[in-house]
């Protein structure tokens, strides 16, 4: 019986696939299994990914490694200013036009991908980009005359920023999931050494390639999911965000729903419950929006839950607040763990763990947003950073009355 026929308890093993995959390509990537997982939920829901994010943070790699995860076709490729239509789509084929006809050659190009990764993606050129637009919308190429249907069932792409361009906005919409990737967190580092040292020296245990039919049975299965329960729900959700100004096209929320039902099948059900409406931040491109979106939809999120994609539940519901009492216990901790003397050899390294705290904090709130317990502790790190180092015992920097509130 073919998976798209049969229940979401028949494409259980079909789901533990995906499971092992994500679990062992996880192991690989500190810090990065949501991201893992947000592109393996794109490429069931047959939509896009766009991954936003400093240079060195692991994008390509991750998308590679899903990508060599799958038995597919796959085009990568890096835009520049300068990139030519031919360098993704292909060159004309000569003995063609020299019967009058303009056909590519699109062997080993973007065209005939069942994945494609395209990195910088807001540098491509106007022809290249009104191309890609047909592609990722309506899964066909054309040049002139010339149009084909293409196998592509999503493209990942990566930028380090989002335009402000108008024009490259509009482009964007057509990514449904939204990504915001930040280096690893200081707690992650040591791993992240250590991983990165044992990779180094070669993979010892490559993954085996999920078959693509894998893919494409889930996909027509999530097509089945019933999403009439969640209907009103959903409405009230876009409704709530669209009056705090969160922009989202009609386009986007009726193809979100594929999200949702990709979601209720890989949490095992073929009827979409309050349990999977989390995809919904991922739509917000916007990382202020987004993160304040997590904090707005709490009521609606807070029975958001998925046994595969447990990463990138968290990130979602993960809003300012909860960002905030993380920050609080982590500085905390950190004050209380200050070396009794200056002159012992952790001190400089705990006075850099203090130098970046500080950085994270900065980073995640401005004056204005800063919650008042974060603002306090924020000027004992400033206070402790900005004092010359002495060789005699050093008093508990942190206020009595931080240490009394819960963190």
């Amino acid at each position: 019986m073919p998976l798209s026929t049969i229940p979401a308890s028949g494409t259980a093993p079909a789901i533990a696939t995906l499971n092992a995959h994500i679990d062992r390509l996880s192991e690989r990537f500190v810090a990065r299994r949501a991201l893992l997982e947000l592109i393996m939920l794109g490429l069931i829901a047959r939509e896009h990914v766009l991954l936003i994010g400093p240079p060195g943070t692991g994008k390509s790699a991750a998308v590679q490694a899903v990508a060599g995860a799958i038995d597919a076709t796959t085009f990568e490729y890096l835009l520049g200013r300068f990139t030519e239509p031919s360098e993704l789509f292909g060159a004309l084929d000569l003995n063609a036009l020299k019967e009058g006809r303009v056909e590519p050659v699109t062997s080993g190009m973007l065209p005939q991908a069942d994945v494609a990764f395209l990195d910088e993606i807001f540098l491509g050129s106007t022809a290249i980009l009104n191309s890609l637009l047909k592609i990722l919308n309506e899964r066909t190429y054309r040049r002139g005359q010339y149009s084909m249907v293409t196998p592509l069932i999503s493209c990942v792409a990566a930028s380090n920023a989002l335009p402000d361009d108008p024009l490259l906005a509009a482009f964007a919409d057509r990514f449904l999931i939204t990504m915001f990737v930040d280096p690893v967190g200081e707690n992650e580092l040591p791993e992240l050494l250590r991983t990165g040292w044992r990779l180094g020296a070669g993979d010892p245990d490559p993954i085996p390639p999920v078959d693509k039919s894998v893919i494409a049975g889930l996909h027509q299965a999530a097509l089945q999911v019933d999403m009439g329960p969640i209907g009103e729900t959903y409405a009230h959700i876009v409704r709530k965000l669209r009056l705090v100004g969160v922009t989202m096209s009609d386009r986007k929320i009726v193809k979100a729903q594929k999200l949702i039902a990709a979601a209720a099948l890989l949490r095992g059900e073929m009827v979409a419950g309050p349990e999977d409406l989390w995809p919904i931040t991922y739509l917000v491109q916007d990382k202020a929006q987004q993160a304040e979106a997590s904090e707005l939809l709490h009521a609606e999120l807070k029975d958001s839950f998925n046994p595969v994609l447990t990463d990138s539940v968290a990130k979602a519901t993960y809003g300012p607040t909860a960002h905030a009492a993380h920050l609080t216990e982590q500085a905390t901790r950190l004050l209380e763990g200050r070396p009794a003397l200056a002159t012992d050899r952790l001190y400089e390294i705990w006075l850099v763990r203090l130098e970046t705290m500080l950085t994270r904090i900065d980073a995640a709130f401005d004056g204005e947003t800063l919650p008042q317990q974060l603002r306090v502790l924020r000027v004992s790190l400033q206070a402790v950073l900005e004092t010359p180092q002495h060789n005699g015992p050093v008093d508990n920097p942190i206020p009595g009355s931080i240490l009394a509130e819960p963190a």
